[in-house]
């Protein structure tokens, strides 16, 4: 036994001795007044403010978009920059298995590259994305923040001596998918490419993103950390854990992701945390923007340009699966090597221990087989229980307070009431276990955890081993509780587990997350509930080895549990869904169908609060309608159908805007299959992926194909058509409410502005 302690001690060494050669420690250090004074944080806010105030909303394709672009270009030829344009248009087809509809859009828009060439062709890359959201949205902080920060660098690194060559890129069409970055990655010579850096919502506290589809080099991680250490800039090291944000459809947070994909080091810049609920919303002002922030990114990134040194330029391969810890200023890496030893070492500890427990006087009986089985339902069973309560408080609420999003406002009080309801619930279990006939041989409770977790561990790291990093340290802390059977053990052992969590709920991903949960409940619970079972049979583990100790501690929590499900509970209907900061976002709509009158469409993903409901005399509901005044239709639309036999049919619309709509989408609907074997350029079917094709996909029972575009809108369309039943055609165009007639005034809303045109027939 003593022997096997010294050897755990032995492992814990190890780990922290493949991580502390890694470490990245400096002192924080005051940024020198020759810095300040060439970084003028006044102009990049006059340019963060030019592009959200004077010109506005910059969507991809838009009007807006174009007007940015040429102020952007204007700017950088002042500065002595050689500047070109790099338009594009790119087919984007949905790929979301939470809504599998068969979307096709294509998006319009261009990038701006600048070049500031040096001694050497070998390239130091900055870039920033130049679109905003969405048509009402000013992208004052996302992402003028970063433009106006780059074009003031644009003018200081204009006139200092410089040996490297520097190309700034201005991207556009971020929002819609990175795909200004990915074309021009697919379509660049990226040989003399040095490292690239990325701005995306600059600010302090500082988010140091190292992580897309794959992740920065951890020499880049090193290096760059030291210099945002010795500037004295507060950071938080982002590292994604998450499969789900890897592989999404974005593939990564900013345009930085692209880069990292063709093996171009790269690392990016942006706001740590949770941003508020101004993200992407008519309420990103340039009032969200601190000049301080500005004023310490700047000479930050050029003290970056100058320090960072890296061996190569071009393409490269590195240990992408490494992991890091962050602890206060400190950064620890782990490679990937040490990675694999510490695996192997915890797998092969683990089979010593297997092998140990069945060659033990007290191993499982084989020929209780049915009785262990029993046992395993009867504690899926109470985890199945346990997850399903622990939301039953949030049900309940639903109801009561007719909202859906219940934890928007304050998502960190998710997490804390959920676990202190799930671990009450527990401790309440473990009385009524008493009473039920379980299998009473401990190292099955043992056995049961630690293979589920062995199993769940080797599968991931097939995978990919950085993934599976949070049950391996899962798997080690039960295997030490072999020898030193704990609660706390127990409890501590999903750390990693809870860490990914609290990173996901301080990002922009939680309210993703969260609709995922409210989506799929039953798949979710049974997810969660197989995460209990380790900690549960841990549990039961700890229960029969230290029996005395667990009578004393249910005896004194029985009270506290009771009160902590009740406060909680309590607690859930005081907890306000939507604040100033984190509101409700609803949509006004004035909507015309054909040639029949307006009509007013408030509509949101929620309730309506009642007071808005009351006010226009309607039940509390997500959708509200009422008449709108006789204005004219932004357009008109004409549809004409010729029958060309066998089935075929060519469509025609043409489209008369008052003023160019920002997206028109056209919806196919069948009772059977149909294809569009001819189209004119409102789609290129030459930029179509192979693996696309124009039909109706099945769903629901109806065959449905969605196409759309971003302007520039084309005014007349003509498509052949097959298919063997009726096809539905409708066709929804939106356009930007720019003096809405009906606006709604409430501290905890934010609200789009929006007039859609809409048209059906069938033919």
């Amino acid at each position: 036994m003593k022997g096997l302690k010294i050897f755990t001690i032995f492992q814990v060494m190890l780990f922290f001795l493949f991580a502390g050669p890694s470490m990245t420690q400096a002192q924080p250090q005051t940024q020198t007044q020759t810095k300040e004074v060439e970084f003028n944080a006044g102009n990049a806010y006059e340019h963060a403010r030019y592009l959200s105030e004077k010109i506005g909303p910059r969507p991809a394709g838009s009007k807006g978009e174009q007007k940015a672009a040429q102020y952007i270009r204007y700017i950088l030829e002042q500065a002595g920059w050689k500047v070109k344009e790099q338009p594009f248009s790119k087919v984007i087809v949905q790929n979301d298995p939470l809504n599998p509809e068969n979307r096709i859009t294509i998006i319009n828009s261009q990038n701006i590259i600048a070049e500031l060439p040096g001694q050497i062709s070998e390239t130091v890359l900055l870039g920033a994305h130049y679109d905003s959201a969405d048509s009402s949205a000013p992208g004052a902080v996302d992402n003028a923040s970063g433009v106006g920060v780059l074009l003031e660098l644009a003018k200081i690194l204009g006139n200092k001596p410089h040996r490297e060559t520097y190309q700034l890129i201005f991207f556009g069409a971020e929002e819609a998918g990175l795909v200004g970055s990915e074309y021009y990655v697919s379509q660049a010579d990226l040989s003399a490419v040095r490292w690239m850096i990325n701005l995306d919502m600059v600010g302090t506290p500082l988010e140091v993103d190292i992580a897309g589809k794959t992740s920065s080099p951890p020499e880049l991680v090193r290096q760059v950390v030291k210099v945002v250490n010795q500037e004295g800039v507060p950071f938080h090291l982002s590292r994604d854990f998450l499969v789900m944000t890897r592989g999404g459809t974005q593939g990564g947070n900013s345009d930085f992701s692209s880069f990292l994909d063709h093996g171009i080091p790269s690392i990016g810049f942006g706001i740590s945390g949770r941003p508020e609920g101004y993200f992407h919303r008519p309420e990103d002002q340039i009032d969200k923007l601190s000049l301080q922030d500005i004023d310490r990114i700047g000479p930050l990134i050029l003290e970056l340009i100058k320090s960072v040194q890296l061996p190569s330029a071009g393409p490269q391969n590195w240990d992408s699966s490494y992991l890091t810890f962050q602890l206060g200023s400190h950064v620890f890496i782990l490679p990937t090597m040490g990675l694999r030893l510490l695996f192997v070492i915890i797998l092969f500890f683990t089979g010593y221990l297997l092998v140990r427990v069945f060659i033990n006087k007290k191993r499982v009986n084989a020929k209780n087989i049915g009785y262990y089985l029993l046992g395993i339902l009867s504690l899926a069973g109470l985890a199945v229980g346990v997850v399903s309560l622990s939301g039953a408080g949030e049900i309940l609420y639903q109801k009561i307070k007719e909202t859906e999003i219940l934890w928007f406002a304050y998502p960190g009080l998710f997490l804390v009431i959920r676990f202190l309801l799930g671990l009450s619930l527990i401790l309440l279990a473990m009385r009524i276990l008493k009473k039920i006939p379980l299998p009473r041989s401990e190292n099955f409770y043992w056995l049961a955890a630690t293979g589920s977790l062995l199993l769940i561990t080797t599968f991931l790291a097939l995978y990919r081993l950085d993934i599976a990093y949070p049950f391996l340290f899962w798997l080690l802390c039960i295997d030490l509780l072999y020898f030193w059977p704990n609660l706390l053990l127990v409890l501590i052992a999903p750390y990693f587990i809870y860490h990914i969590h609290w990173e996901l709920l301080n990002s922009h991903q939680w309210s993703s997350f969260y609709e995922i949960l409210h989506l799929y409940p039953i798949l979710s619970t049974l997810v969660y509930s197989g995460l209990l079972m380790p900690i549960l049979f841990s549990g039961i583990y700890v229960v029969f080895r230290r029996p005395k100790h667990i009578k004393l501690i249910l005896k004194i929590t029985k009270v506290p549990a009771f009160v902590t499900i009740i406060l909680s509970l309590i607690l859930i209907g005081f907890i306000p869904s939507y604040t100033r900061a984190y509101p409700q976002t609803i949509r006004v709509q004035k909507e015309w169908a054909g040639n029949q009158t307006a009509q007013y469409h408030i509509v949101s993903h929620d309730f309506i609060p009642k007071d808005i409901s009351k006010g226009f005399n309607q039940r509390p509901s997500k959708n509200i309608y009422l008449s709108a005044q006789a204005d004219k239709p932004p357009m008109s639309l004409e549809g004409v159908v010729v029958d060309k036999g066998s089935r075929s049919f060519n469509l025609s619309l043409k489209m008369n805007y008052v003023r160019e709509p920002y997206r028109v989408q056209i919806k196919l609907t069948s009772s059977k299959p149909f294809y569009i074997t001819q189209m004119d350029d409102f789609l290129p079917i030459n930029k179509l992926p192979r693996k696309v094709k124009l039909e109706g996909k099945e769903r629901k029972g109806q065959y449905e194909l969605i196409l759309e575009r971003t302007p520039p809108q084309k005014p007349v369309l003509q498509w052949t058509i097959e298919g063997e039943s009726t096809v539905q055609v409708t066709t929804e165009i939106s356009f930007p409410d720019l003096k809405p007639n009906l606006t709604l005034e409430k501290s905890n809303l934010s609200v789009d502005y929006l007039e859609i045109y809409r048209s059906e027939f069938q033919f």
